[in-house]
């Protein structure tokens, strides 16, 4: 079996998982969560991160902003801006960086720089949207 494509199964598998807990309160959270990938379209880790992101805040309705370094898309995204047209995604230099917006504080709460696998990205996700769930962020 082609590696590649055990991966992907195994990373669908862990975010439909998690997904799948995520119904519920978190659903009516989508408005006060928002994320925001930088990174750019030559980072491998980028292209790890990506997809679970875009499966992540589509499952929980939350918009992703993707600010990428050299001006290109980073699959799965196709929209853009370009990272040193956004004020906060200028001063990150760590591929990928993924930014958790807050709308109850209107602020960053939460970074998560890097990418180790589905995972541990998931839970730090999943940590983040609950503290703003949980009124802590």
């Amino acid at each position: 079996m082609d590696k590649r494509k055990t991966l992907l199964n195994r990373r669908q598998f862990l975010v439909g998982g998690i997904s799948a807990a995520m119904v519920g309160p978190t659903q009516a959270m989508a408005p006060k969560t928002g994320f925001i990938l930088i990174g750019a379209s030559w980072c491998p880790v980028c292209h790890r991160a990506a997809p679970v992101l875009a499966m992540f805040a589509q499952n929980l309705g939350a918009p992703v902003l993707v600010a990428s370094a050299d001006s290109r898309p980073i699959a799965p995204f196709e929209k853009f801006v370009p990272a040193q047209d956004h004020p906060i995604a200028s001063a990150v230099n760590a591929y990928p960086t993924t930014l958790v917006f807050s709308g109850n504080s209107n602020h960053i709460v939460s970074s998560i720089e890097g990418y180790r696998n589905p995972k541990f990205y998931m839970k730090k996700l999943l940590d983040a949207v609950s503290a703003i769930e949980n009124g802590r962020a």
